[in-house]
């Protein structure tokens, strides 16, 4: 599986609800119009708080809250890199980058976009299984002992 994740800020002169709005209204349908066939997911993470800070467990070390950088982490995902490629190859004709160039002129800070293309790796479900991980000990309880010389895992055999 590949995900993509684009970190997308508004122009200045919008709020964020114009931006938001806009989003799902244009940007949004062209990307599910001439990509929702190779996506197996799409969605849009509207950000309307960013935390960040130092080290929790030092005095005044927590969390706090501050504008974020970006209004919307956009994460669409396909189930091979090839898919993602033959995106990245259409964004590239001239009908559809126009489209897509044209309204992102509208409303989008295009000096801020950063996108983030990443391999997915998922657990499924939320019940925890120890094996393989620094809790498969044979008293359950963490260890990293020999860190150092652990080898990848072969995702292939985990399924």
């Amino acid at each position: 599986m590949y995900k993509v994740f684009h970190f997308i800020a508004r122009k200045p002169h919008l709020t964020h609800e114009q931006f938001r709005e806009h989003f799902e209204r244009s940007h949004a349908a062209m990307a599910l119009k001439f990509f929702g066939h190779v996506f197996t997911d799409y969605r849009r993470h509207y950000i309307t708080t960013a935390m960040s800070g130092g080290d929790p467990r030092l005095n005044d070390g927590t969390f706090r809250e501050h504008e974020s950088e970006w209004d919307l982490i956009s994460e669409w995902t396909t189930a091979t890199k090839e898919d993602f490629d033959l995106i990245q190859h259409e964004m590239v004709e001239p009908k559809l980058h126009k489209y897509f160039y044209e309204d992102e002129e509208r409303f989008i800070h295009r000096q801020t976009i950063m996108m983030v293309p990443v391999e997915a790796s998922y657990t499924s479900g939320t019940a925890f299984d120890p094996k393989n991980t620094v809790f498969d000990t044979a008293t359950g309880e963490p260890s990293w002992e020999g860190w150092e010389d652990w080898k990848p895992l072969d995702r292939q055999k985990m399924g």
